[in-house]
C-alpha cells in the first residue's frame, strides 16, 4: 500500500463557509484523485490521494479563506513533511523525514513557537515530538503516522471517523 498524498486542516476566516471553502479548495487544483473533505464547524480535514501537492493549493487560497492551516505531503518512501500555515499562507514552521530526496526544513525552537502560539498550543508539546518523531523514520505505507504526531501536539487531531463522514468536493451542500 502506498502512502503517497496530501492532508490538511483548515481553520476558516470568520464569515466563511465551508461548502464555499471547499468548492473554491476544488477549482484552484485540489480536484486531485481521491479529494475528500470533512467538516468540523469551521475546521476543515482535507486528504488527497496522490497529491503532496496540496499543501501549495492550501497556500494559494488560505489568505482569503482561512485564518491558519497544517498540512502534510507524504512522498512515500522518499519522506513527509509537515507545514503550519499563517493567516498569508506562508509557513510558520516546517518539519520533514527525508529518505531518498532533499526536503524543506525550518524545525526551530522559534519555528515551533510561532507554530504553537497560531494554534494555541503548549510548546513543550511540538518539542517533544521534535526530538523524538523522526525515530522510526517516514514509515512508508502507514499514512499519516509520522506527521499526525505534530497535529496532535497543535491541537488538530486528524478525525478518527474521516473515512465514514467525509465526502467528495461535489457532494458539499454547504456546511
Amino acid at each position: 500500500m502506498s502512502s503517497y498524498s496530501g492532508w490538511a486542516a483548515v481553520d476558516l476566516a470568520d464569515g466563511r463557509e465551508a461548502g464555499a471553502f471547499v468548492a473554491a479548495l476544488h477549482a484552484a487544483g485540489g480536484e486531485s484523485p481521491g479529494l475528500r473533505v470533512a467538516v468540523e464547524g469551521r475546521r476543515v480535514f482535507v486528504y488527497a490521494g496522490l497529491a503532496p501537492h496540496l499543501t501549495a493549493t492550501i497556500a494559494h487560497v488560505l489568505p482569503e479563506w482561512g485564518s491558519r492551516a497544517v498540512t502534510a505531503a507524504d512522498f512515500d518512501e522518499f519522506g513527509v513533511v509537515n507545514e503550519v500555515l499563517g493567516p498569508d499562507g506562508k509557513p510558520v514552521h516546517v518539519a520533514s523525514i527525508g529518505e531518498e530526496m532533499p526536503l524543506p526544513e525550518d524545525d526551530t525552537p522559534h519555528s515551533r513557537r510561532a507554530a504553537a502560539e497560531l494554534f494555541g498550543a503548549d510548546p513543550a508539546a511540538l518539542d517533544h515530538v521534535s526530538a523524538t518523531w523522526a525515530a522510526d523514520g517516514a514509515m512508508p505505507s502507514a499514512p499519516g503516522v509520522p506527521y499526525l504526531k505534530w497535529w496532535d501536539a497543535l491541537g488538530v487531531p486528524w478525525p478518527a471517523d474521516f473515512d465514514e463522514r467525509s465526502f467528495g468536493p461535489e457532494q458539499h451542500t454547504g456546511a
